[in-house]
């Protein structure tokens, strides 16, 4: 090799080392920054990415939601997320597979947990949707938006909406309480007649195919947590209650 060819080569090689070493001091303080929640897709859009799959993309856009935020080793407050966007990733979901507890489940427990209750709505209209699917199989994601809008959020006017619609549902084998939903709520709201109406209504519709259990917890309601001492005293379904 020539001394030219040598030359050339070692000059090169230090430039590009000169130039290692440059573009480490300007970016070594450099860190990825997290741009929030990403735009949403179309139902199509998202189905193409998975190549017509929408198994595929419903599992990679799951993965996906419960990762955000945790980019370059550190993790993102949810007050920072961007729940707006979040939730038309939740409902796109839904749209690839209405069955899956997956999304529901990170909707309630995780996404749920979040402090702010004010980013609550759009997650709450979510679960309300998510637990309606035919035959009332999800009902229990009902429940969480029933939970979450009375007990984290203080708005029993949505709490009541929610327990309404979940009272509705044609399910046979939802528990008595599911039905009773709708009076606690109200019993909250301190519109006890209602209340008492409802739960009424229930036991004596229900008098041939409720368990003992369920009647003398539904009496126990009535008479200890809607009515007074006074009130229990002189009603007669408050009479020889078995506890």
């Amino acid at each position: 090799m020539s001394v030219s060819k040598e030359r050339t080569i070692s000059i090169f090689l230090a430039f590009a080392v000169l130039l290692n070493i440059s573009v480490w001091f300007y970016a070594r303080d450099m860190k990825s920054q997290w741009l929030n929640v990403p735009p949403t897709p179309s139902t199509l859009g998202a189905s193409a990415f998975a190549m017509g799959d929408k198994q595929l993309a419903y599992r990679s856009i799951a993965i996906m939601l419960q990762n955000l935020g945790d980019t370059g080793g550190r993790s993102t407050a949810f007050t920072k997320y961007n729940y707006e966007e979040l939730s038309k990733w939740l409902f796109l979901t839904r749209d690839l597979d209405a069955k899956s507890n997956h999304i529901p489940f990170l909707a309630s427990f995780y996404f749920g947990s979040t402090p702010d209750v004010t980013q609550l709505p759009l997650l709450l209209d979510y679960l309300h949707v998510a637990g309606q699917t035919p035959g009332g199989k999800r009902w229990r994601w009902l429940v969480q938006a029933i939970y979450l809008a009375r007990f984290k959020m203080n708005d029993l006017d949505r709490a009541l909406k929610y327990a309404k619609t979940l009272a509705e549902l044609e399910n046979p084998d939802m528990p008595t309480w599911t039905r009773q939903m709708p009076a606690f709520v109200m019993n909250a709201k301190g519109n006890k007649e209602e209340a008492i109406g409802m739960l009424l209504e229930i036991l004596n519709s229900g008098e041939d195919h409720l368990h003992p259990n369920e009647i003398n917890h539904t009496r126990e309601y009535i008479c200890t947590r809607i009515l007074d001492e006074k009130e229990a005293a002189s009603n007669p379904l408050c009479e020889n209650l078995p506890f």
